[in-house]
């Protein structure tokens, strides 16, 4: 597939390209070239692999999307509706940094 000789060789993707590999890749082939371009990029630490420490801070779980998958919306004016105060937020950032995360998703 060429688009993965593209991402291999540093090019960015299209999203075409993108959907494409998503509907018609084999999932191991992808894990190849992904492992590739890790060894590529990470040349000098071929063996370390790191990952992001971050956690999700919602702003509330207040939806209208209604997505089949999701079991934790509420509608709105549900009991069970919150909006996230400026305390909440700061004491799950001061967790986060205590765990060692050092990303925060909103």
């Amino acid at each position: 597939m060429r688009a993965l000789e593209k991402a291999l060789s540093g090019e960015w993707l299209s999203v075409e390209e993108g959907v494409e590999l998503y509907h018609q890749a084999p999932l191991p082939l992808l894990m190849a070239y992904a492992h590739a371009l890790r060894l590529k990029i990470k040349a000098d630490t071929p063996y370390i692999v790191t990952w992001q420490i971050d956690r999700n801070v919602n702003t509330t779980n207040i939806c209208v999307a209604n997505c089949k998958f999701c079991n934790f919306f509420r509608p709105s004016g549900h009991q069970e509706g919150y909006i996230t105060d400026d305390e909440t937020y700061k004491r799950k950032t001061e967790e986060t940094l205590s765990l060692g995360g050092d990303q925060l998703l909103l």
